[in-house]
């Protein structure tokens, strides 16, 4: 991404397809951490609702890493049912703190920060 508190950075993704994939949306979930308000701090999975609210049949794979990861970047949603809370009040309260945070966070576990670069996707499939 070149743009947003989170431009410049590559994170490692897992992504779980369930049994009934393309009819129940995939599990993605950030393996180093993210400081995000709809990303668990611990698991680093993201809050299953964002993606199921908009998911449909018709999506695939592309459509998470081209359009759904990005969103969920540039437009983070603190007010419903946030799995960081911590970051989710920051975002509504102290959107400077916020940005130090995601910053901080950023600078420590990315896998590496790029800059003037577009979002990049790496996709390891493993068995």
């Amino acid at each position: 991404m070149t743009v947003g508190s989170y431009a410049g950075g590559l994170w490692k993704i897992r992504v779980e397809l369930p049994d009934d994939y393309p009819y129940s949306s995939p599990s993605v979930i950030f393996v180093n951490k993210i400081y995000h308000p709809n990303v668990d701090q611990v698991s680093g999975i993201i809050c299953v609702d964002v993606l199921n609210r908009t998911w449909s049949p018709m999506f695939d794979l592309v459509n998470v890493f081209e359009t759904f990861l990005p969103r969920l970047l540039l437009y983070p949603n603190a007010a419903d049912d946030p799995l960081n809370t911590e970051a989710a009040a920051l975002i509504l309260n102290d959107k400077e703190t916020y940005e130090k945070k995601v910053k901080g966070t950023y600078s420590k576990y990315c896998i590496y920060c790029y800059q003037n670069i577009s979002i990049k996707v790496v996709i390891i499939y493993t068995t």
